[in-house]
């Protein structure tokens, strides 16, 4: 099964931004469609879970069901991922628009996959049946030293059970980001994620004008 072909036109670009809690992935999302915008491109911001009506539904649920069942919870999240997937994902990319996502599948390989004991070959079954072969054209994979992402975490008021692990979660999961950039390096690159917005920004910037430059022009 194959998705994303646009019916007509230039397809748009999908750029996916993963990481641990704590490393910047939203502030960083938010910083890269507002550059994108001002090149005169048409850019879509998205999350994952949630996204439209449906997947933020989703997301109150898995927000709110702490110790959930983890073949329950990687369920709910793909069933979240389909309905962001073919109406806030392909349907710009087909009109030629840029699509910035805060979380993707990759996502799911590293916090149910490592983390809760779902294998990968489980979580890349879903994934075939949920968007096919499809694949983000970049994602950025920011990196950060566990302890520091851990203390930004720490000064929160949030009660999401991912925000109280210990530092050997935290690792857990740097490790599992890292991987990910190694094994999808034909899409994905590491960044990272220590000092100034304006410094990751820019760290950003340039890898999407290396990777993805050709396409830096304004949408009809």
């Amino acid at each position: 099964m194959e998705h994303g072909a646009p019916s007509g036109g230039e397809r748009g670009r999908f750029v996916t931004f993963e990481g641990g809690d704590g490393v910047g992935k939203s502030t960083q999302v938010r910083l890269l469609a507002k550059k994108l915008t001002d090149l005169g491109l048409k850019v879509k911001i998205t999350r994952e879970p949630g996204g439209d009506e449906v997947g933020e539904k989703i997301r109150a649920v898995l927000k709110s069901s702490p110790g959930l069942d983890p073949l329950c919870e990687v369920l709910l999240l793909f069933a979240a991922r389909r309905e962001n997937f073919i109406r806030r994902v392909l349907p710009p990319l087909e009109e030629g628009r840029w699509v910035v996502c805060d979380r993707f599948y990759d996502s799911s390989l590293v916090y149910q996959g490592i983390l809760k004991g779902i294998s990968g070959e489980d979580i890349m079954l879903l994934k075939r049946l949920v968007m096919g072969d499809f694949e983000p054209d970049l994602t950025i994979v920011l990196d950060m030293a566990a302890e520091t992402s851990a203390k930004r975490l720490s000064e929160r008021n949030s009660s999401d059970e991912y925000d109280g692990m210990n530092i050997e979660r935290h690792q857990q999961i740097r490790k599992g980001f890292q991987k990910i950039a190694e094994i999808f390096s034909f899409r994905a690159a590491l960044v990272k994620a220590d000092g100034s917005e304006a410094a990751v920004a820019s760290r950003i910037w340039k890898i999407l004008e290396k990777r993805l430059g050709s396409f830096l022009i304004s949408s009809p």
